[in-house]
Parts: structure tokens; C-alpha cells; sequence
């Protein structure tokens, strides 16, 4: 059940699209050229009561994940990736960032992040952490790094930077 303070809103069509050129993926949308392929249950756009943002919620079950990909890409123009990501139901998610190359999961080198019980976290993170540095990457994975359900988490504002 989400909380109070959030009410659903699934936006059709892309608010500002930008190609990957930009480095946006989400702002409050999917950037032009990503789509999203999640095994978990996942919404786009959900409206947070007061605030601009507009999240993606995400209800992973074990190891399912945040999937979002793209033609394959040069990340040479780029040193890191960035996004912010807030944990419901007083955090504790564990999670971990993976880069996709050739349709492939990097899980050797995935990033592991713990959510914090409240408040937004933000992970930047340098591409070479996740052996996504000087390559053509096709897609970005935030995964539930665990075993069990866990309980949902939101995401946005994930760029290349």
C-alpha cells in the first residue's frame, strides 16, 4: 500500500524527451530512446503530493530490478552516473546499480547501495565502478541485490553526468 502522501498518475507520453546525447535518462519521464524492460512491478511517473518530481515506483521481488535500456551508446562523453532514490517503509532496501553491455548484465561489478530509513539518497557514482566506463553500454539495472520481496522504492532524476 503506498503511503498517503503519494497518488498515482501514469503520464502517457513523454513530458521533455531528450536524445542520449544529453545524458537524461528520467527527470519525470523516460528520455527520448530509453523504454522500460523491468522484471520488477514498475510505475512511471507517480505523483508525489507537493513536489515536482515525479518518480518511478518501483515493487521488486527477489533479485528483480529497475531495467531501463537504449540502442547501445558510447559512454566515453561521461565520467558517472547519478540519481536519487528514497526507500518506503523506513528504508534498509539493499540494492545494487549494474551496467548493461551487449544485452548482458555486469553483475561482477555491480555497486551496492543500502537506503537510508528516510529522506532521499543520492548515489553518484563513477562509470568505471560499474565497468560501464569507455563503453557501449545498452541499459541500467536498479536491482533488489537480495533473495526476499522488499519493500518498494522510488527513483529519479538519473543522468550520465
Amino acid at each position: 500500500m503506498r503511503p498517503w502522501w503519494l497518488a498515482l498518475a501514469v503520464v502517457a507520453t513523454p513530458v521533455v524527451a531528450q536524445d542520449v546525447g544529453s545524458g537524461n535518462i528520467y527527470g519525470t519521464a523516460l528520455s527520448n530512446g530509453w523504454e522500460n524492460r523491468s522484471t520488477a512491478t514498475v510505475e512511471l511517473s507517480t505523483e508525489i503530493q507537493g513536489s515536482q518530481r515525479k518518480p518511478i515506483w518501483v515493487e521488486a521481488g527477489p533479485y528483480q530490478a529497475l531495467s531501463l535500456y537504449h540502442a547501445p551508446f558510447d559512454t566515453t562523453p561521461y565520467k558517472s552516473v547519478a540519481m536519487l532514490i528514497q526507500g518506503m517503509d523506513g528504508g534498509a532496501q539493499q540494492l545494487r546499480i549494474v551496467a548493461v553491455v551487449d544485452g548482458k548484465p555486469l553483475e561482477a561489478q555491480a555497486y551496492p547501495v543500502t537506503l537510508p530509513a528516510s529522506g532521499w539518497k543520492k548515489v553518484e557514482l563513477p562509470l568505471a565502478k560499474i565497468g560501464a566506463d569507455k563503453k557501449r553500454i545498452d541499459g541500467l539495472l536498479v536491482q533488489n541485490a537480495t533473495d526476499k520481496a522488499i519493500a518498494p522504492f522510488v527513483v529519479t532524476e538519473i543522468a550520465l553526468h
